[in-house]
């Protein structure tokens, strides 16, 4: 639903304000019953509710669910803190930076990375790869790659010295699939056109491309009980559905993901870092390894990480003016 919304209506609900608008900035709708999904599984109109900021700051809309967005979808959004509050927001993990060590596929050949950087802007979508360690060959690595909308470039400083990389745009932009709320955005965007199945093993098979990308996405689920230490908000016994693999298809390509080690309440373990968010609802693994037709093409294993962090994407003027110019 990244569309502009000219705000209509206001019904108040348990838990603050929902505003309606039609899609395509049309007039708003009057109170009635509960929505109902229609046949085509998207929602013809966007549903918004209004909550209010920490340190009094006032009320802020959030986009909240769809009335077709099914209950094993919305499961793995409260589990992983995207999906929170009475009136069920989905997508309120709009952006992250996690750091890394560990390898890379760089220029054809595996890289050595050490406190490499992911940026990605899921509502834009946007992404940058401040990539730092050792190339194949024993030279120094330090690029930094970026994609923005339809753009792509390199970046000689963070925000700075950009050259255009507009060939590459293919094989960026399914990257950020690649984390387990990247791949749930792609669910939440197909809404009811989501295809639920199960495996041999128990686990939830969720299958869906988001029309904004047209990138065929499958997440694998577990559903955890009896973890060995408080995740998040969530104790020892709750049971939580968490994202273990996912699949993104575009261009041809494969990407896959797998993520284990999850991790959400430092500041519980003696002695240990605090380089994961202490005791929120966002919780994010700590290896994720990524293949690409089958072949290695990273072994990350997490170093940092925050949620909704503030990043910006400019498209810089030399991109844009290349692009306008074709």
């Amino acid at each position: 639903m990244r569309k502009a919304i000219i705000f209509a209506a206001a019904v108040i609900l348990v838990g603050g304000a929902v505003v309606t608008a039609q899609r395509g900035g049309g007039g708003g709708q009057p109170a009635g019953p509960p929505p109902t999904c229609p046949a085509s599984g998207f929602a013809t109109q966007a549903y918004y509710a209004q909550f209010g900021q920490n340190g009094g700051d006032g009320n802020t809309a959030y986009e909240i669910a769809s009335p077709c967005i099914g209950k094993d979808v919305r499961d793995v959004a409260e589990s992983i803190g995207m999906g929170r509050d009475k009136l069920l927001g989905v997508k309120n993990v709009i952006g992250i930076i996690f750091n890394a060590d560990g390898t890379m596929m760089i220029d054809g050949a595996q890289a050595k990375l050490q406190g490499a950087s992911f940026q990605i802007g899921y509502n834009h979508p946007a992404m940058r790869m401040i990539l730092k360690g050792t190339r194949a060959n024993g030279q120094a690595l330090n690029d930094i790659r970026v994609f923005a909308y339809d753009f792509a470039w390199n970046e000689a400083q963070e925000g700075r010295g950009a050259t255009a990389a507009m060939n590459t745009l293919n094989d960026r932009a399914p990257l950020m699939k690649l984390t387990p709320f990247g791949a749930l955005w792609s669910m939440i965007d197909a809404e009811g056109t989501v295809k639920v199945t199960k495996d041999a093993q128990g686990h939830t098979i969720l299958q869906g491309t988001s029309p904004y990308d047209g990138i065929d996405v499958t997440m694998t689920v577990d559903h955890v009980a009896h973890h060995p230490t408080r995740l998040g908000p969530y104790y020892p016994d709750d049971v939580i559905h968490l994202p273990i693999a996912v699949t993104a298809k575009a261009n041809g390509h494969t990407w896959e993901a797998k993520f284990d080690d999850y991790y959400g309440d430092p500041s519980t373990t003696p002695g240990q870092p605090n380089y994961l968010e202490p005791s929120v609802w966002m919780v994010f693994p700590r290896h994720l390894t990524w293949t690409e037709d089958g072949k290695p093409f990273a072994d990350l294993h997490v170093t940092y990480f925050r949620s909704n962090p503030y990043i910006v994407f400019p498209v810089p003027d030399v991109v844009k003016n290349l692009k306008s110019s074709n």
